[in-house]
């Protein structure tokens, strides 16, 4: 692999490729610019807890939180998510929950939005990934955090972000081989903790899992839709055909040859 470019991965690129090949293809591939999607005021709201949640990591004064999130909310382009609104209030109670958090955790440092490349020269690849939070609990005991603010997550998505997250901090902490580091998906709208405990093992073994999808996401040449609910949510239904089919007919359309099915009292009983 001497010389030759690594093939770069994140947690979003590698979840596209998953879920719908050929909005990898439109986001990564293509070279198209990309849309632009105009935040939900959930959206809003839960970035400006993230800042929020950033600033008190970084002083561990909540006011420094508090300044941040109400200036962010109250920029005229986040006016969905402002003053007056139910949003508003929302991103303040996770953010107080967020504080309640904050002071239950004892660490011997802490460090805020930590994120970087980590490179695996022969597998050909290099991640990123970023993680909210990170904490040295002691010499060998480490934490990192991400924060979440929607109404549920995907148990299995977010196990692989946590784990992309957890390379990063070895990476770029030097972890020593023997450290064991927890990782939390703390949702700061349910109070619900994901928690996966993980060794440098655990690291190896995601990075390898990375390198053979990179060699399954280079080798791809169809690039087929699959279109669903997701679409709605795609930036780049507006060209894509498969997207528009699927707002035009629906799925229901897939079925429309499919006999109904006879009644119960319809069926006939053979007498012996």
């Amino acid at each position: 692999m001497a010389g030759e470019e690594l093939f770069r991965l994140s947690h979003t690129k590698v979840e596209t490729f998953r879920r719908c090949r050929k909005q990898y293809w439109f986001a990564c591939v293509s070279g198209m610019p990309r849309p632009e999607q105009e935040d939900t005021p959930a959206a809003l709201a839960g970035n400006g807890v993230h800042r929020a949640m950033q600033k008190l990591c970084d002083t561990g004064e909540p006011e420094d939180g508090y300044a941040e999130l109400e200036a962010y909310l109250r920029m005229p382009k986040h006016a969905a998510a402002g003053p007056g609104t139910e949003w508003w209030e929302m991103a303040r109670a996770w953010y107080e929950r967020g504080i309640d958090a904050h002071r239950s955790i004892a660490s011997e440092a802490r460090w805020a939005e930590v994120d970087s490349w980590a490179p695996a020269p022969k597998l050909g690849i290099t991640v990123w990934s970023k993680a909210d939070r990170v904490d040295r609990l002691a010499p060998d005991r480490w934490q990192v955090i991400d924060w979440k603010t929607g109404r549920f997550d995907l148990d299995d998505v977010v196990d692989r972000q946590l784990d992309l997250a957890h390379v990063i901090v070895r990476t770029v902490r030097a972890l020593p081989r023997e450290a064991t580091v927890r990782a939390v998906a703390w949702n700061l709208r349910t109070g619900q903790q994901r928690v996966r405990e993980l060794t440098r093992e655990d690291a190896a073994r995601t990075m390898g899992y990375l390198g053979r999808m990179a060699r399954v996401m280079q080798a791809e040449e169809e690039f087929l839709a699959t279109p669903g609910v997701h679409c709605g949510f795609c930036g780049w239904r507006s060209r894509c055909e498969a997207a528009a089919r699927l707002e035009e007919e629906g799925l229901d359309a897939l079925w429309e040859d499919v006999e109904e099915p006879p009644a119960p009292g319809d069926f006939a009983v053979e007498q012996a």
